[in-house]
């Protein structure tokens, strides 16, 4: 069984609140996955970005309208996003085989 990730526990490499004419930025450190910055474009919009051997590549655009308000509820929905999605059925068939 895949145990979710949860945002606030991984660690941040480097953060940059938005400024009036920057962008802010939090990259974090997903282990096994690599490097993920979230990017507040604008009071409310959001980038989550990975990091490749071309550089950033952008993953998914959110805003508030996606119930995302903070960098930290970003990343969680991106995180989510990537868990795979228990599924029951055969954890009730493997269940029944002990």
């Amino acid at each position: 069984m895949t145990v979710p990730l949860r945002a606030a526990q991984l660690p941040v490499k480097y953060e940059r609140l938005r400024e009036t004419h920057r962008a802010g930025q939090t990259i974090y450190e997903v282990p096994g996955s690599g490097l993920y910055r979230v990017l507040e474009l604008n009071h409310g919009e959001y980038t989550v970005e990975t990091l490749t051997q071309l550089g950033w590549t952008t993953l998914i655009k959110l805003d508030e309208q996606d119930k995302a308000s903070t960098v930290l509820e970003v990343m969680q929905i991106w995180l989510d996003i990537q868990t795979p999605a228990r599924n029951v059925r055969q954890e009730e068939e493997s269940e029944g085989d002990d």
